[in-house]
C-alpha cells in the first residue's frame, strides 16, 4: 500500500513495506528559501541534511568514529605539519590543537588544508603539539 502524505507544500510518500521516502535532490537543487527542520537526501554528497534555519548541515550516522590523534614537536621554525587523516571541509574547528598543552584557537592560531595544519607562528623548540581529528567523521566505525 502506497500513502501520500500532504503538508504545507510537501509531499511524503509512506510506502507500508519498503520505507519513508524523502526528497532527493543535488547541492544545487536545494530550496531557495529552505524552511527550519526541512530534511532531505543529498545526493551529490550521499548523506542525509536538515536546514537549521541557517544552513544546512550533515547528520551523522549512528555508530563510533575513530578519533585519531597526531604528535609533532616543534623546533622553532616549522609552521607545517601533516597530519594523518584530512580534515573534510578544510574547517578548523574540526579539529582540537594544542600547544605545550595550551588549546589553539581554530580563528587565529592556524588554518588547515586536507592534512596540513599550518600555524600562524611557529611552535617554540621542543613544545609538544597534539592534533586531535576525525569529530567530522559521519561514517559509522
Amino acid at each position: 500500500m502506497t500513502k501520500f502524505i500532504k503538508d504545507k507544500g510537501y509531499t511524503v510518500k509512506e510506502q507500508a513495506t519498503s520505507g519513508l521516502s524523502i526528497p532527493v535532490g543535488t547541492t544545487a537543487e536545494r530550496s531557495s528559501m529552505p524552511k527550519a527542520g526541512e530534511i532531505r537526501f543529498n545526493s551529490s554528497i550521499t548523506a542525509l541534511e536538515i536546514y537549521t534555519g541557517n544552513a544546512f548541515i550533515t547528520l551523522a550516522k549512528t555508530g563510533y568514529t575513530s578519533i585519531t590523534q597526531d604528535s609533532f614537536t616543534g623546533n622553532g621554525s616549522t609552521v607545517a605539519y601533516t597530519m594523518s587523516t584530512s580534515v573534510q571541509s578544510n574547517e578548523e574547528q574540526r579539529i582540537i590543537v594544542a600547544v605545550g598543552n595550551v588549546y589553539q584557537n581554530p580563528a587565529t592560531a592556524y588554518t588547515v588544508s586536507g592534512t596540513t595544519i599550518t600555524f600562524t607562528s611557529a611552535p617554540g623548540n621542543t613544545e609538544t603539539i597534539t592534533v586531535i581529528h576525525g569529530f567530522d567523521s559521519t561514517t559509522a566505525a
